[in-house]
């Protein structure tokens, strides 16, 4: 195989690396979100924090700055809305699950 053809593979391996690292590190968020939300119920707190929402996207902006903008702010931020939204609507559904379970134990009553 051509050098340069082995270079490319080489890279290739290394973005799905990188890749594969993003994915679990997106999931343990997601884990440690819900853990949050879990303690904000039990503290009787709104779910849904708009100031924590903006300070997250913030640092992912920063992120883009400290990084020469090897990846630009925009990307940083819809990256960071995307993921604070998603588990926006996560929890939204699981409230909703929750008030329909309850529902259904006080028609039971």
């Amino acid at each position: 195989m051509p050098p340069r053809i082995e270079r490319l593979q080489e890279i290739r391996r290394k973005i799905d690396e990188i890749d594969d690292a993003i994915a679990e590190l997106l999931i343990k968020r997601m884990k440690y979100a819900r853990q949050a939300r879990a303690e904000k119920v039990r503290m009787k707190m709104p779910v849904t924090d708009l100031q924590r929402e903006k300070e997250v996207i913030e640092r992912w902006r920063a992120h883009a700055r400290r990084g020469n903008n090897e990846v630009s702010e925009e990307l940083m931020q819809r990256i960071a809305e995307l993921v604070t939204e998603y588990m926006r609507r996560e929890e939204l559904r699981e409230e909703m699950e929750m008030e329909t379970e309850m529902e259904m134990v006080r028609e039971t009553e």
